[in-house]
């Protein structure tokens, strides 16, 4: 065995999934399936035996769980984990448990439980793993938050005093991301003086349950960004996923733009593009945050904003799960602030607060 390759286990109780995962892991030459196990029983052995770089996990599992496993891993051994989910309500939800439990990303199955057509995502099921594998692991510590009563949820959301804001925070993130949010914006109060706009890299068909997931936990009210929704204070709006997301101004206030992509795109949805439209709008009354991820998406118009003297955050090394787009803004000197994780919601609303009138 190489030395220098990531070695991964593979958790999947279907020899079919097995089988091509295996496949599409080994194609790349810096990977190497060590082994595969059938179970949560006979994984937890194997990672005993192997000590695998990375861990990859079906959500669901005979016997027990994928949820169960990840949680008896991150005890027993701990290591990077990719959950992987097909598209049901079920999985979503447990998709999103997982990631609050300590999985670094997930990959979604192309078709169903049997994705016989899993290879579409081989180049995102590679990349992930390479990603993961230099994922933080004093990052990975357990994370579940109280969810909102539900009295007090419900007159939040159904508040009917929404007024067009003056000021906006655009948070972009990657992996690592779900987690990390659960963590700042369930700590925003709910008499934010300001919209807030996430841009969380993350296939399409999963944003709109995890704006949901963060609604249950959040003072503020939280939904995924539709085309012509209008913005309003106390609001967060999760970019949807495989679409690009934009800001514009008309006679109503300042609306939503839900845009394809024109071209194939490394990061979509775009920090980048939806910070920008936020700064031709509002200059520099935008709180910029960027948190946990690999590469440098949001790093140009973070640059931009610090140039407007506008209000810019970091996560700081400290908690992020990936310190890759984060250490961008920072290595660029365009970060004036940077905090870990449970700081950011404190930063965000001492930044509002600074913000000229």
């Amino acid at each position: 065995m190489a030395k220098n390759r990531i070695t991964v286990l593979i958790i999947e109780d279907s020899a079919l999934m097995r089988r091509e995962l295996t496949k599409i892991i080994n194609s790349d030459d810096s990977l190497q399936v060590v082994d595969v196990a059938v179970d949560a029983e006979d994984a937890l052995e194997k990672i005993r035996k192997f000590e695998p770089d990375v861990v990859t996990i079906d959500v669901n599992l005979p016997g027990m769980d994928g949820i169960t496993c990840l949680q008896h891993i991150m005890v027993e051994s701990p290591r990077p984990c990719i959950m992987i989910s097909a598209y049901t309500r079920r999985d979503s939800v447990e998709t999103f448990e997982a990631l609050e439990l300590g999985a670094v990303d997930f990959v979604e199955k192309p078709s169903g439980e049997i994705s016989r057509d899993i290879h579409v995502r081989a180049q995102d099921i590679v990349s992930k793993i390479k990603e993961a594998a230099a994922a933080s692991l004093d990052s990975l510590y357990r994370f579940v938050p109280e969810p909102v009563k539900k009295d007090r949820h419900v007159s939040i959301a159904n508040k009917t005093d929404k007024t067009v804001p003056d000021k906006v925070v655009v948070i972009g993130v990657s992996t690592g991301g779900p987690r990390t949010l659960m963590q700042i914006i369930p700590a925003l109060p709910e008499d934010l003086d300001a919209s807030v706009i996430v841009v969380q890299h993350m296939p399409e068909k999963f944003t709109g349950s995890f704006a949901a997931r963060l609604n249950e936990y959040s003072r503020l009210r939280v939904k995924e960004a539709r085309f012509g929704d209008y913005i309003a204070k106390g609001e967060v709006y999760v970019a949807k996923g495989g679409h690009h997301l934009l800001l514009a101004r008309n006679t109503k206030g300042i609306s939503l733009h839900v845009t394809r992509p024109l071209k194939k795109e490394l990061f979509v949805p775009n920090i980048n593009i939806t910070m920008n439209s936020a700064i031709d709008i509002f200059g520099n009354r935008v709180v910029g945050v960027i948190l946990t991820g690999m590469g440098d998406d949001g790093a140009d118009a973070i640059s931009r904003l610090y140039n407007k003297k506008g209000h810019t955050i970091a996560e700081s090394e400290a908690t992020a799960v990936i310190y890759g787009m984060p250490k961008e803004v920072i290595v660029r000197g365009v970060a004036a602030v940077v905090a870990p994780s449970h700081e950011i919601a404190q930063k965000i609303q001492g930044a509002l607060n600074n913000v000229r009138a």
